[in-house]
């Protein structure tokens, strides 16, 4: 019972996770084998999306529910207002639901959230073990792999119009972050300062600039490696016709 009262506990401390140490290269191979994998069986799988789905919402309701029980920073920390939070909550229901308009949304945002997340994690001060740091790789991983299946795998794909709606959703939502950080003092969506230090010295308006921008960019590009996957696949299905 000793253990598991200390695995929730919420006395900060410091992390000792190490960047690029033998558990985060560890972590990052995982990640590249279940890449690998769903590359390798290709089809979509019903069953693989309710587990992505569900295990994604499990860690979600965990999170919140020890920020809510253990009252650390709740308000500042503990709402679902980060990138990878909003992708994870959006591909886990849309997996489930089969709504595509979430899985999009939650894809395009995931992959490269995730992804940053994974190579460059940015940890609570919790020395290990402690439910942030599990519940802070389940997540990102399952959201890795449910990005890349759904992109992929399902190929929802990216049109003209969801790149539209997709710049509009992202930049409104980094607006509405750099004011909510303002107002409380929080960090959401890294509208105050980044995790890895680049740009925060910086005016604190022309930071919140760069960073919608980065977004805006990184969706641009993967607008143009999905539709670029589309085409060739098409080219190929053409020359098997003809």
């Amino acid at each position: 019972m000793e253990n598991i009262y200390y695995f929730f506990r919420n006395n900060a401390t410091k992390s000792n996770f190490v960047a690029f140490g033998t558990w985060h290269l560890l972590l990052l191979f995982i990640a590249l084998i279940g890449i690998l994998l769903l590359f390798k069986f290709k089809l979509p799988n019903k069953n693989l999306e309710l587990f992505i789905g569900y295990i994604l919402i499990f860690q979600q309701a965990i999170l919140f529910t020890w920020y809510l029980i253990s009252n650390y920073n709740l308000i500042k920390e503990g709402l679902p207002l980060y990138h990878c939070r909003i992708a994870i909550i959006s591909v886990g229901i849309g997996l489930i639901t089969n709504k595509k308009t979430l899985m999009k949304i939650g894809s395009y945002l995931g992959i490269f959230g995730s992804t940053s997340a994974l190579l460059f994690p940015s940890m609570d001060p919790f020395i290990y073990p402690h439910i942030t740091q599990f519940s802070f790789f389940i997540g990102h991983l399952f959201l890795l792999w449910g990005s890349i299946y759904i992109l992929f795998i399902r190929k929802v794909g990216m049109t003209s119009r969801d790149l539209k709606n997709g710049v509009i959703f992202i930049s409104t939502y980094h607006v509405l972050m750099f004011m909510l950080n303002n107002a409380i003092g929080s960090n959401y969506a890294y509208m105050s300062a980044s995790p890895i230090g680049v740009g925060n010295g910086l005016p604190p308006l022309l930071y919140a600039l760069v960073v919608i921008t980065i977004f805006n960019i990184v969706l641009g590009i993967e607008y143009i490696i999905i539709n670029a996957n589309s085409s060739e696949q098409s080219t190929n299905v053409l020359e098997l016709v003809s």
